[in-house]
């Protein structure tokens, strides 16, 4: 019945998945009639999940229980919060047996009782901070509002109360800062508070909110083409990278490296040195050509990269120029990717430097991912048997089909229901560490056989940089350093082989201090001065290439810090920095090896900080900037 037809009727016959037209007959060169065969009914019928059995476990030990006997049964394990099934097996491509199990108690114990806060403010100058507050107010006015508050930040490594505003309009946002360097105040800023290291500000000290500050463009928007024929685009401060993708995608421009999260700001990527992935891609703070910042006079300066060394300086300033308006960004045309989903042996790709040198160097942009124990069995775990994911981008030429919609709807579902059960599994896991090799695993078969199945898709760049929504939904740890490639992959193993070999010893004594993943990226060099990616820099003896290499687990990880200085001393003794947003004011002695690899970039910053004049009494820099920058 398959082929009858086409057979009898003389036709060439092409058997697709899905409505592939296009793809197949462009630039054939043949006159044939043709019949397309869509057999994706039959794939589906042949490839479909079915769920076996549900658990609703009311404490963490009945969840070890039922995780342990799946594992022993052999069936996959989904965590849900209530009865989701449907959401999570519609349209999966695996024939699994799975077990449902369904963490609505726990969650509900959880909600019961909070957890206690493992971070404290310093509340040590009460009636310094309020006398200060009732100044501040009576120099500014009605407007804008000021009050005293406890500011954390999402990854929940600091708590600072501070004097907190939120200003929406230029005028309202001078008149701030210029009464707070009046007031004698240090001004900070804060956008989603995405950052992990200590740069927000000091305790009893002015932290500014941008979220909801408007443009002073005519149109009103917050986010605009200025020069097209430049690509060139204006973005407000307050908007986030969501935001611009939807403008990259609408405007067909697209920035040419960007972070994974959705959430944060664009202005605050930018300031503080962030990076995407792209073997030849620098950060996108070397794609900012103008910024408009606020100094501590109160009056709005602009900054454009035809001052080259000055805007080394202010295209990744860390807000140690004043209070950051807007920034102009250069965009490159619309461009497409293959990506591909693939999975190998840990041990054929982190052990062997021919394999992983091939896989960076044949394809445009690579990610990597470890999620430990995710071979785990009911006896001996070795990391060696774990897999890895590997996200392949490549940029595609070919008139080819893209991502539907209805592929992003049940996209979004499951980024949802992953990021959910995340959220409830956090404190569970932080409290029983026990349990993280069992979760590890379960939540690995769904993101392997489910969310990101082995295959290949067509996309616009920012729709693939952003490939993971409502990741803020569960707050991490993460440390993160960078190091010049050097071209050396055996070097590059080295650096690998630390964290692998960090998390054998810990799992031999029954501690599981990283339990979310391992994630590296290469990228190029940059060519902004607090950016770690300089050291990669050729004009300084760099070899234009980047690792970025990271590791993330839940907050209140035990063992988290101690983990962190094991592999973080390693690295530095292999020549890494950290990344200067995320954790590493811990480290013992890290202040000064950052130095060394950049201390002729700081004092270079250091110099145009002083040139510009934008800050002259330093009430831009807080206590740890101050000692990073030796001020």
């Amino acid at each position: 019945m398959l082929f009858g037809k086409g057979l009898s009727d003389h036709n060439m016959a092409i058997l697709e998945l899905g409505d592939r037209d296009k793809d197949w007959i462009n630039d054939a060169s043949c006159n044939d009639q043709i019949v397309m065969i869509d057999c994706k009914a039959l794939y589906e019928e042949q490839f479909h999940p079915v769920v076996v059995e549900h658990d609703r476990p009311s404490d963490s030990e009945q969840l070890k229980s039922c995780l342990k006997k799946a594992l022993g049964d052999k069936k996959m394990v989904i965590l849900e919060l209530g009865d989701r099934d449907n959401d999570w097996i519609k349209d999966a491509r695996c024939d699994d047996q799975i077990v449902m199990v369904d963490c609505k108690t726990l969650y509900e114990e959880q909600i019961k009782n909070p957890k206690a806060k493992h971070i404290h403010p310093d509340l040590s100058e009460q009636g310094d901070i309020e006398d200060r507050l009732f100044k501040l107010q009576k120099r500014i006015g009605n407007s804008p509002s000021v009050q005293i508050e406890t500011f954390e930040n999402w990854g929940e490594t600091q708590a600072i109360q501070v004097i907190s505003s939120t200003p929406t309009t230029k005028e309202e946002m001078q008149k701030l800062v210029l009464a707070a360097s009046e007031e004698g105040l240090r001004v900070r800023c804060a956008g989603t508070g995405h950052s992990w290291a200590p740069i927000f500000a000091d305790s009893n000290q002015l932290l500014i909110y941008v979220k909801d500050m408007k443009s002073d463009y005519k149109d009103g928007s917050r986010i605009r083409i200025s020069n097209r024929k430049k690509g060139e685009v204006d973005i407000m401060t307050g908007v986030t990278t969501g935001d611009c993708k939807k403008f990259q995608l609408k405007n067909k421009l697209h920035i040419p490296a960007n972070v994974i999260l959705d959430v944060v700001q664009m202005v605050s990527v930018v300031a503080t040195g962030c990076h995407g992935v792209g073997w030849d891609a620098n950060t996108p703070s070397d794609n900012v050509v103008k910024m408009r910042i606020i100094g501590s006079d109160g009056k709005l300066r602009t900054y454009t990269n035809d001052d080259k060394e000055m805007f080394r300086a202010i295209s990744a300033n860390f807000g140690c120029f004043g209070v950051i308006f807007d920034m102009t960004m250069r965009l490159i045309p619309e461009v497409i990717v293959k990506v591909e989903n693939r999975y190998m042996d840990l041990d054929d790709l982190f052990f062997n430097a021919e394999k992983i040198q091939k896989l960076f160097e044949e394809n445009w942009s690579v990610e990597i991912f470890w999620f430990p124990y995710n071979s785990l069995s009911l006896f001996d775990y070795n990391p060696k048997n774990d897999d890895v994911w590997i996200r392949v981008i490549n940029k595609e030429t070919k008139k080819v089909k893209t991502a539907t919609q209805t592929y992003y709807d049940w996209k979004e579902v499951k980024d949802y229901l992953t990021q959910e059960a995340l959220a409830i599994m956090s404190p569970i896991i932080a409290g029983n560490p026990s349990l993280t090799p069992l979760y590890a695993w379960s939540s690995f078969g769904a993101l392997k056989k489910i969310i990101y199945p082995s295959g290949t898709q067509y996309q616009e760049l920012p729709h693939a940089v952003h490939f993971r929504q409502f990741i803020d939904k569960a707050p991490v740890n993460d440390m993160e350093f960078a190091f010049d490639l050097r071209g050396d992959f055996h070097r590059l193993l080295k650096i690998i082989q630390v964290v692998v070999n960090k998390v054998d010893h810990y799992e031999e004594k029954d501690e599981y201090p990283l339990n979310i993943a391992l994630e590296m990226r290469i990228m190029g060099h940059s060519d902004t001065l607090l950016c770690p990616g300089i050291i990669g820099n050729p004009d300084y003896g760099g070899s234009g290439h980047m690792l970025y290499i990271e590791v993330l687990s839940v907050v209140d990880t035990k063992g988290w810090e101690k983990f962190c200085i094991d592999v973080g001393t390693e690295w530095m003794a292999l020549d890494g920095i950290p990344h200067l947003a995320k954790q590493w004011d811990f480290l013992p002695g890290v202040e000064d090896h950052i130095y060394k690899h950049m201390g002729q970039h700081i004092d270079a910053f250091r110099e145009q900080l002083t040139k510009s004049g934008a800050d002259p009494n330093g009430m831009f820099l807080n206590k740890s900037l101050r000692k990073l920058l030796r001020l």
